[in-house]
């Protein structure tokens, strides 16, 4: 097999320059996981993977680090000798039973420079301070890629490539910006997909008492264009996409712990994604209840009645 990182030519990525070359025990490490998670993915990834991974690291790891857990969970991938030579395909071919899943991964940059831009902190000595982590600026990342891939899965579907009854999911992966983007609640990705605005706490002036918490309303995204929807997975529009898988994961964070596999069903799917089916980490089923929805991790749920 050839390695992940023989590759020349120009217009090579400096990141996997810097991998490649190996100078530093930690890009020496990394270089090791690479070709680890190469090794399983090789026989499932497109001809020019390598060529496309040397070139855009960061979308093409974020695509074999799925196949990779896939194939870690047990789940059968389809080979890249079975897929189509010609013309386009999503990412990934989950062969389950008697269907199959595809999956259309994408890692969205940090936008255009100005004020929708996921800009991480400024250094203390060039002016820096405390500044408010870029929520919304990655929440619009976050709908731009869901609105591009969703389109690709309606193309897809017109053309015949993927089936009626096939199931198919967009998996978003926020390594990019992953570093600036902190979650330990609520997955950002059920804010882009869901009208959850910001958390709020509600405190009793005179016993200091909490008496209130939870999530505003938030029907848009507000953004230097102009606001956007941020009700996706409760619009007809999107009803093609399953679901989406989400992540923080990136070639330099690569541990699950810290940054979780989270699936969100989308309710209104005409092809619905079976629910438990072992391979997330977090795993959010929204349902409407009396005139509301709720979304729950059933993951967690599970964990906690056990």
């Amino acid at each position: 097999m050839t390695s992940l990182f023989d590759v020349g030519g120009d217009n090579l990525d400096l990141g996997f320059v810097n991998i490649r070359e190996g100078r530093f025990a930690a890009e020496q490490r990394l270089q090791r996981a690479l070709e680890e998670m190469w090794s399983v993915y090789a026989p499932y990834a497109d001809l020019d993977f390598r060529q496309g991974f040397a070139r855009d690291p960061d979308a093409r790891f974020w695509e074999m680090y799925l196949g990779c857990a896939l194939i870690g969970a047990g789940k059968s991938l389809l080979p890249s000798a079975d897929r189509l030579r010609e013309g386009g395909q999503p990412d990934i071919c989950v062969l389950d039973g008697g269907r199959r899943i595809w999956i259309e991964a994408i890692a969205p940059d940090r936008g255009v420079a100005g004020p929708d831009y996921v800009q991480g902190p400024q250094p203390m000595n060039e002016g820096g301070g405390f500044e408010p982590a870029p929520l919304r600026q990655a929440q619009l990342r976050l709908t731009s890629a869901l609105w591009t891939k969703s389109q690709a899965i309606e193309r897809y579907l017109a053309e015949g490539v993927i089936h009626q009854e096939d199931v198919r999911i967009v998996a978003i992966g926020g390594g990019r910006f992953g570093l600036h983007i902190p979650e330990n609640g609520l997955p950002l990705i059920l804010s882009a997909v869901f009208p959850i605005g910001a958390e709020f706490v509600r405190i009793d002036r005179a016993t200091g008492q909490t008496v209130a918490q939870g999530f505003e309303s938030s029907l848009t995204i507000e953004r230097r264009t102009g606001a956007i929807p941020r009700t996706a997975f409760l619009d007809e529009c999107f009803s093609p996409v399953s679901g989406v898988i989400w992540s923080r994961l990136g070639i330099g964070n690569m541990v699950r712990a810290e940054r979780p596999l989270t699936f969100v069903h989308n309710p209104m799917a005409r092809v619905p994604m079976r629910a438990s089916w072992g391979v997330w980490d977090k795993e959010f089923v929204t349902q409407e209840r009396e005139g509301e929805w709720e979304a729950r991790d059933v993951i967690a749920d599970a964990a906690d009645a056990s």
